[in-house]
């Protein structure tokens, strides 16, 4: 018998009527219920509510859900197999649901609900869902928006394309090749109506710049050392790099110009800019970070050390851009305009921030965080700072991700698989929280 039942069962066995029933430590006596307890499904998107009704038994141990690709065979007792695994145990006979956000990649999950009471379990009947899921070819694991516009851009790394792709359709509506892209940060951004994509890599270190929608290349910038980080606001691109005297650089966006450097700070550094009569610039290290101002020349005006930092400093994609909040790092550090830090998503230096998104009104934030071998999507309200109130947090596929776009009253989340022997990447879906 599978080791969960002989864990389950070793729980609920009374060693002093063992003999006198005639069951062993490892078998429970079977229910006399065939499918004592009933399990219901709602579907919204991706999102799966299980629900069930409280046991109105004495001697309740636990609810166990099961889960599987195929339906699940009645049985006495839970057993899993190579294909039957266990979704979730619940110790709280109050408790009687749960959110279920597709950890099954698959067009069809089946679930099994047993509850144990005393030395046997009762059980539901199986019940299979269908969550909503879109499925798009290629190693899309690289990609960026902009808010108010239905297209990302995301870089294909298997078969070497940069496509734009409608993440409400799931339809690609642009695909080119570019074979000079490796590990890109990519970010999407209209200045006087015009739109560009500009990709950045560390190694070798380049800014390119393409139109949209077309994907066309038009300029290109290269260091001589390390590029950090790149941020493009409005007419310029603010750059973080190790060039020697020209650590920090500003740039023009419409030809990738230099306009103006200082010596800047050495190491791994993120990059928040914050609009104002002039341009803030933070540059964000784990040991030193600077403020600049910026005139609408392109000139720094001035230049001060700041006392915010980052623990772990990660690649610019990681990172959430606001008006007057920044996000940064693998504890989710938020920065204010005067280079302060205000508060962290996350505290615990085990657990790991990735893909922290404002919303519209910046309000609220979204983000990935990754604990062990399991990734949470969150919402939080960040209206009371530096209280932070936590929304909506459940499991969703451990996959690698490449953005996540907060629309209206919903999630979009933008993922592939490394696992996977044919290239895909997965749009799955999650209300906002109301």
């Amino acid at each position: 018998m599978h080791q969960l039942v002989r864990n389950i069962t070793g729980l609920f066995a009374i060693p002093l009527l063992v003999g006198w029933m005639g069951c062993s430590l490892s078998e429970p006596e079977p229910s006399s219920f065939t499918t004592a307890l009933t399990l219901n499904a709602e579907q919204n998107l991706s999102l799966t509510t299980l629900s069930w009704n409280r046991v109105n038994v004495t001697g309740f141990k636990e609810y166990i859900i099961l889960q599987s690709l195929n339906p699940i065979p009645d049985s006495p007792v839970p057993v899993l197999s190579p294909g039957v695994t266990v979704l979730k145990r619940i110790d709280d006979l109050d408790i009687t649901t749960h959110a279920v956000s597709i950890p099954l990649l698959a067009s069809q999950v089946c679930y099994k609900l047993y509850c144990a009471v005393d030395d046997r379990f009762l059980y539901s009947a199986n019940l299979c869902v269908n969550p909503q899921i879109d499925v798009v070819d290629g190693f899309l694991d690289r990609g960026c928006h902009e808010q108010g516009n239905d297209e990302a851009i995301l870089f294909d790394r298997f078969n070497r394309r940069l496509v734009a792709l409608n993440y409400k359709t799931g339809i690609f509506t642009t695909m080119v090749i570019d074979l000079d892209l490796n590990f890109p940060t990519l970010e999407m951004t209209t200045w006087n109506n015009i739109t560009n994509v500009f990709a950045s890599d560390q190694s070798p270190s380049w800014i390119r710049k393409y139109t949209f929608p077309s994907l066309t290349g038009v300029n290109v910038k290269q260091f001589n050392s390390v590029l950090w980080s790149a941020n493009v606001h409005n007419q310029f691109v603010f750059v973080a790099t190790d060039e020697f005297n020209k650590g920090f650089q500003v740039l023009s966006r419409n030809n990738m110009t230099h306009l103006d450097s200082r010596q800047g700070s050495f190491g791994n550094q993120n990059i928040a800019v914050f609009p104002g009569d002039q341009t803030t610039v933070l540059t964000l290290g784990s040991t030193e970070s600077k403020k600049y101002l910026v005139n609408d020349e392109g000139k720094i005006v001035s230049e001060e050390l700041i006392p915010a930092r980052i623990f772990q400093v990660d690649r610019q994609h990681n990172c959430a851009d606001g008006s007057t909040l920044f996000i940064g790092g693998t504890n989710g550090s938020i920065i204010n305009p005067a280079g302060e830090n205000v508060a962290s998503l996350n505290i615990n230096n085990n657990k790991f921030i990735q893909l922290p998104r404002f919303t519209a009104d910046e309000t609220k934030a979204v983000y990935l965080i990754s604990d062990n071998i399991e990734i949470r999507l969150e919402v939080v309200d960040l209206s009371n700072l530096p209280s932070i109130t936590i929304l909506q947090s459940f499991v969703v596929p451990s996959i690698n991700y490449a953005d996540i776009i907060p629309d209206g009253d919903i999630i979009y989340l933008l993922g592939t698989n490394f696992n996977s022997s044919f290239p895909q990447t997965f749009i799955l879906k999650y209300p906002f929280p109301s």
